[in-house]
C-alpha cells in the first residue's frame, strides 16, 4: 500500500522519487519512509529568493 502510495504521487506530482526502506516490522518502515519523504518535500520546496534547487550539471 505504500509502494502505491509513492507511486501515485510521484505520477501526480510530476516528480521523480526514489524510496527504499527495509526493517522487520512492515508499519515502521512505511512510517520512516513517509516521515522521510515528507522532510525531503518539505526540503525541496523551500524558496529562496528566485533560487531554483537542481542538482542539473552539478552531478
Amino acid at each position: 500500500m505504500a509502494a502505491h502510495a509513492f507511486e501515485s504521487l510521484a505520477q501526480t506530482a510530476r516528480i521523480t522519487l526514489h524510496v527504499t526502506a527495509s526493517g522487520e516490522n512492515a508499519h515502521h518502515v512505511a512510517e520512516a519512509a513517509f516521515k522521510a519523504v515528507g522532510r525531503a518535500m518539505a526540503q525541496a520546496l523551500v524558496r529562496d529568493g528566485s533560487l531554483v534547487r537542481s542538482t542539473k550539471g552539478s552531478l
